[in-house]
């Protein structure tokens, strides 16, 4: 199979397994230190999940376009790993630091841990597909 079509299917998994960790991590944070949402009964975490999906939609396609210029350059195995993990970190980041200071202002007591479910959650997911970007030639 193409390298490139290959690393296309690895960052579709790479998206769904962030997206639904962060959605789940992010919706359990707001319903735990939130109070206003603890009477919405469960809405909260099927909300964060849904939109854990649409908003990583942007950073997981910078993070696979990036992926796909260190191929082109022949980066292999574990330099390619090392590179998607800082490039995964830097975009994590970034959307952590957006979210506090877009979205987050809603959730001011679970604002901070959301961010840090968007990183941990991206890191855990490229982790999840190390063997798969490390053997992808």
């Amino acid at each position: 199979m193409n390298k490139y079509l290959k690393t296309t299917l690895i960052f579709a998994g790479v998206w769904f397994i962030a997206s639904l960790l962060n959605g789940v991590l992010s919706g359990i944070s707001i319903l735990a230190l939130d109070s206003n949402l603890r009477q919405e009964g469960p809405a909260p975490l099927g909300l964060a999940i849904i939109f854990s999906f649409v908003f990583s939609v942007p950073m997981v396609g910078f993070v696979w376009f990036i992926t796909l210029i260190a191929q082109a350059t022949d980066k292999k195995g574990n330099e390619l790993l090392q590179f998607v993990l800082r490039t995964a970190l830097f975009c994590s980041t970034a959307g952590g630091l957006f979210f506090i200071y877009t979205l987050g202002t809603e959730f001011k007591s679970a604002r901070f841990f959301v961010a840090l479910s968007i990183i941990v959650s991206a890191l855990t997911s490229v982790l999840f597909f190390r063997k798969q970007i490390k053997t992808n030639e």
